[in-house]
């Protein structure tokens, strides 16, 4: 009869540890929908840079505010059409900005936001934590377009780098090489500066303009020496104009690229 009992006894012991063990391996919950994935992960799954900094959750901010920060950030591509560029379009940020809005209400103080969002030019895909009175945009990849660890070390090249703008800086860290920015993490105070939105707001105008004269031929007029006055928008015209004649490029690449040096220099 003991015997049986020490049995069952070893029986429930091994249940339970069985249970406790499932617990502990349990994948993060995650969140999917209309290409937009959303989960929480440990802070210190990002390594050190982000270990040893006190975060600021659960975080009280306003949709308008995230929109804010949304519409403010802005990168480069590196490349011989290299220009500034806002990483989320109007139709992305429609489709984040309030479940990002919920996400910050309700994350852990241990925890960061991860995200992954299709777009038509590829995966965006990054992280969100805030500190003190400061948030963080740390970003892995934009558009498809992966940015490399080695990167700010000094060690290789990178594909694009954020561009800070009014209220924003780099992310520093801190090594035997010295101090060196992460120019794939942006941080900015909670309360978003105004000056952000204007590049948007130009570019909206800019926009309705164009949707008002219709009757004009907008190639013509990207294309005519007479009408631009900064020597690198005209050399970087001709270039694609030539790249369109030599059937490079298609016709829609011409004009999503032309529409996109105009938008960045006028």
């Amino acid at each position: 009869m003991k015997h049986h009992l020490h049995l069952v006894l070893i029986l429930i012991l091994a249940l339970c540890s069985e249970m406790i063990s499932g617990c502990a391996s349990a994948p993060e919950k995650s969140l999917k929908t209309n290409g937009f994935t959303l989960s929480y992960k440990d802070k210190f799954s990002l390594g050190s840079p982000t270990s040893k900094i006190q975060l600021s959750h659960p975080l009280k901010m306003s949709e308008s505010d995230v929109r804010s920060h949304l519409e403010s950030l802005m990168f480069e591509e590196l490349s011989l059409f290299g220009k500034k560029k806002h990483v989320f379009l109007p139709e992305d940020i429609d489709r984040i900005a309030r479940l990002l809005t919920k996400a910050l209400k309700h994350v852990p103080s241990h925890k960061i936001i991860h995200y992954e969002l299709e777009t038509s030019g590829g995966t965006t895909e990054g992280d969100i934590f805030a500190s003190k009175e400061l948030i963080h945009w740390r970003f892995s990849s934009i558009k498809g377009m992966g940015f490399s660890l080695r990167s700010y070390t000094g060690w290789g090249n990178a594909n694009w780098r954020m561009v800070p703008q009014s209220g924003q800086r780099f992310h520093a860290t801190t090594n035997l090489m010295g101090t060196r920015a992460q120019e794939n993490w942006i941080i900015a105070k909670l309360v978003p500066s105004k000056t952000n939105k204007r590049p948007r707001q130009k570019n909206s105008r800019l926009s309705k303009n164009k949707t008002k004269a219709p009757s004009r031929a907008p190639a013509k007029e990207a294309d005519s020496p007479a009408k631009i006055s900064d020597p690198a928008l005209e050399e970087k015209l001709q270039l694609l104009k030539d790249l369109h004649e030599k059937n490079l490029i298609d016709e829609k690449e011409y004009d999503q690229k032309r529409k996109e040096l105009l938008d960045a220099y006028l």
